[in-house]
């Protein structure tokens, strides 16, 4: 019993200077977008975020990222874009729900922090190098960070010589430990 006892306590010392990641819970959200399209730059956001927050920046190696919001959430001020870019040729959102955002590796860069992560659209996956700030106030922590994609990668909106291929995400989200 006593081996038992000096064994559980070794390893909790051991496993106590690992560190863990915090657990953040969103409290805000804004995830947005802008895009060309006929020369115009058009605004939408998602509503509906879910999202998995373990971070500790002194702890980068087991933090990780995790977001989705549902597709079908789109909103860009029009009903009629919001409906079409639900159909087939855009999101194809009877068939991909969810827009997913995964780290699988994140470091400090610079100032900033930033991280690799599986961007996932139409059930496509890509990996996108998304920077990021990290402002922790007390129990409150704010993730901001913005970055381009390029739509076609995606398969979303075929062809066209109207709208670029190039968007702008920006995503703000305010937690809570």
């Amino acid at each position: 019993m006593k081996k038992a006892i000096i064994i559980s306590t070794l390893l909790i010392f051991a496993f106590h200077g690992i560190g863990f990641s915090q657990t953040w819970v969103a409290t805000t959200y804004n995830v947005s977008f802008k895009i060309k399209n006929a020369g115009i730059t058009v605004s939408g956001k998602f509503t509906g975020l879910k999202s998995t927050l373990m971070f500790n920046p002194d702890k980068l190696a087991t933090s990780s990222l995790k977001a989705s919001v549902e597709a079908t959430n789109i909103k860009t001020g029009i009903d009629k874009r919001d409906e079409d870019l639900q159909a087939e040729k855009y999101f194809n959102t009877d068939k991909y729900k969810l827009i997913e955002v995964a780290s699988t590796k994140l470091y400090k860069k610079g100032a900033q922090y930033a991280g690799i992560f599986n961007v996932t659209i139409k059930g496509v996956t890509k990996q996108v190098e998304i920077p990021f700030d990290f402002k922790e106030t007390g129990n409150e922590a704010t993730f901001t960070g913005s970055f381009p994609l390029n739509r076609r990668d995606f398969g979303v909106g075929g062809r066209t010589l109207t709208m670029s291929d190039d968007l702008t995400v920006n995503i703000m989200v305010t937690a809570k430990k």
